[in-house]
């Protein structure tokens, strides 16, 4: 059987309309999730991309497998010199597809020289680039206002490489980007959701009107312009929804659907404004960001909805679970087709670490480097995070049932829960403080600045 393991950057798991969205953003992934296995609550190891996508690649948490910072945070604290590469010793699922002949493709535009690349037989960046700089240029040359969307170039190379790969086992690795701020889908997806705001559009303007942290911590916008970058948002998630649902139909033209494992996630969530972080994610842990769809579809799969919450960690094992290949490397993950034949618990804890915070305007981080991170346990009904402090540490408790928009803290009222949580949460965390700190290259800096984490 072919796996097909597809990322969606940055994609919300209550946007999606499987999950009751009011917005038509996702037919192709609401038929994906009807026909297979949904988690409606995967938890990412951290809402960042490169220690979220180590974790889906090596079923490992991020002090485990080494991707956990992603750069220099001169904001408010000394230099921390940081460059992420994934740990030598970690093993990653297409490194054991390989050795039990697959082929194996990854294209991944936000984990260039991290170190995932290694068991990919092909991990070229630079060929699809070009690709959509060659295609851009010819038609331009037909339709100067032409703007290519870099999650249709990703799907065609898909398809070239499905074509090319039909007959053997093959793993592909695509991580869709076209969900990140600052939202520009191709028309006519930018406005299909808001078609009638005729306001200003400066939600993705910076170095020049608004500021980047600015934008993201102390957001002055209009209600009406925030709900517009929604918009944007979700036209973008329909976008990519047809991307990926031409890549479906392209399996099933080469008769490769009932042969072929398809795995949908995302790295992790976005914000917009609902804790006072607006048009993007990492600093926090709150359910925006720290909580993905999930979803199997392989040739008679079972079509399930679970609740139950599952981590990404999981992944990695219950891909190889469902293609009968052993797993021997000791990992952190557990598959979780317990949970789907027998409804077996796999997991009572999820866990999460923040991303670093770039900006001096965040003024919820109190200390630098991996012992300033923000830490998460959650359960199916309470989530406990950890913000750590200079003078006394800060603690929050939420009732994900009867709160699910985490409003209220119930901290200090629901001491025995609270006690209980944070005694898991600081076992999880010994071991988790010790990765040594490396410099910055300046390759890594410009992509920062790109996806706009740093100014």
């Amino acid at each position: 059987m072919n796996a097909i393991l597809l990322v969606v950057d940055s994609l919300r798991a209550d946007h999606l309309g499987i999950s009751g969205y009011k917005r038509d953003t996702s037919p192709n992934i609401d038929r994906l999730a009807r026909d297979g296995v949904f988690f409606s609550s995967a938890i990412p190891t951290s809402p960042r991309t490169s220690p979220s996508v180590g974790s889906l690649l090596t079923g490992l948490y991020p002090h485990s497998h080494g991707l956990r910072l992603e750069g220099k945070n001169k904001a408010r604290f000394e230099s921390i010199n940081v460059v992420d590469r994934l740990n030598k010793n970690a093993v990653t699922i297409q490194e054991i597809l390989k050795s039990h002949g697959y082929a194996t493709i990854g294209n991944d535009i936000e984990m260039d020289n991290t170190g995932i690349e290694k068991g990919f037989d092909e991990f070229n960046l630079l060929k699809w680039r070009v690709a959509n700089k060659i295609k851009r240029t010819i038609k331009k040359a037909v339709k100067w206002n032409y703007n290519i969307d870099p999650a249709e170039t990703l799907t065609d190379f898909a398809i070239n490489q499905i074509k090319k790969l039909k007959d053997r086992k093959f793993f592909l690795y695509l991580h869709y980007v076209g969900l990140h701020w600052p939202y520009t889908p191709p028309e006519p997806y930018d406005e299909m959701f808001d078609t009638d705001y005729r306001g200003n559009h400066t939600f993705n303007e910076v170095n020049g009107k608004i500021n980047r942290g600015d934008l993201i911590f102390n957001n002055s916008l209009p209600k009406e312009e925030i709900k517009h970058a929604i918009a944007h948002y979700d036209g973008a998630i329909r976008f990519v929804d047809g991307q990926i649902g031409r890549l479906i139909s392209h399996l099933d033209s080469l008769g490769l659907r009932e042969n072929t494992l398809i795995v949908l996630t995302a790295d992790h969530g976005e914000c917009f404004g609902e804790h006072g972080l607006c048009f993007n994610h990492g600093e926090y842990l709150y359910e925006e960001a720290a909580r993905v769809p999930l979803i199997f579809l392989y040739h008679k799969s079972p079509k399930k909805k679970i609740d139950t919450q599952v981590q990404s960690t999981d992944i990695m094992p219950t891909i190889l679970d469902i293609l009968d290949i052993e797993l021997i490397e000791n990992i952190e993950g557990a598959s979780l087709m317990t949970l789907v034949k027998d409804n077996d618990k796999v997991r009572e804890y999820t866990f999460a670490e923040s991303g670093m915070s770039f900006f001096k305007e965040d003024k919820r981080r109190y200390m630098g480097g991996i012992k300033g991170k923000w830490r998460m346990i959650r359960t199916d009904e309470w989530k406990l995070i950890y913000i750590p402090h200079p003078q006394k540490d800060i603690f929050e408790l939420y009732n994900l049932k009867d709160d699910p928009m985490e409003t209220i803290n119930l901290f200090e009222k629901n001491a025995e829960i609270a006690n209980k949580l944070r005694e898991e949460l600081f076992k999880w965390m010994k071991d988790s403080d010790s990765s040594e700190d490396m410099d910055l290259t300046e390759k890594s800096k410009k992509l920062l600045k790109k996806l706009g984490y740093i100014d």
